[in-house]
């Protein structure tokens, strides 16, 4: 089953582009200084044994504040968009869409780094970690406890954020590798408008007016 809510919440605080000197400002410039950002994904899961239990990839749109489309394209279809008010998530095979409000679709910390220009240090504790396998790395430990996740950790390499591991509190940990990015190219909003097609269940958790 994808995980799909929360890792496109998580794609909000990924993918950063190296103006910093270091890693941490790397991280830090993102936040105030990127509106939009686009590019492909590969993501993979395992279980807190290290059995694979997910891969997949597909590309992504991102419009700060609040706008975001992730599309999954194999194995399986489905896809997410939030317009900045309501999240919808539409499963072509199940011919079903879920609608629910930001705020209730994501997280405490990750809902304030998607709506705000804000400093890491507001909602993590942040802290660099030794290079691994070609990459600067930077760990991010949410200050908050009602999260999905324990901690974050960011790889770099050159000038651009190629890695991203996510480690949840079910001992999972998902990684996904960013590709072909594009920061500050001119999106249209339109992209995160979404409608359901024709025929399809819709699971309205956000009663929108």
């Amino acid at each position: 089953m994808k995980r799909s809510l929360f890792l496109v919440t998580l794609l909000l605080l990924s993918a950063m582009p190296a103006w910093g000197a270091d890693a941490v400002s790397r991280l830090n410039d993102f936040f105030l200084n990127t509106g939009s950002l686009q590019g492909g994904f590969k993501q993979t899961v395992v279980d807190e044994n290290g059995k694979l239990v997910q891969k997949a990839d597909g590309d992504f749109l991102l419009l700060r504040p609040g706008r975001f489309r992730w599309e999954y394209k194999h194995p399986n279809q489905q896809l997410i968009v939030s317009d900045g008010q309501y999240l919808w998530i539409y499963d072509p095979d199940l011919a079903q869409v879920t609608v629910k409000s930001i705020g209730k679709a994501l997280g405490v910390a990750p809902i304030m780094l998607l709506s705000q220009k804000r400093k890491l240090s507001d909602d993590f504790i942040v802290s660099t970690l030794p290079a691994a396998h070609g990459l600067d790395r930077v760990e991010l430990d949410p200050k908050v406890e009602d999260t999905d996740f324990r901690k974050i950790i960011f790889g770099l390499q050159g000038n651009e954020v190629r890695q991203m591991v996510l480690f949840d509190q079910f001992g999972q940990k998902t990684t996904i590798v960013f590709e072909h990015l594009k920061v500050n190219a001119p999106i249209s909003p339109a992209r995160f408008h979404f409608t359901p097609p024709p025929g399809v269940d819709v699971i309205n958790a956000a009663e929108p007016s």
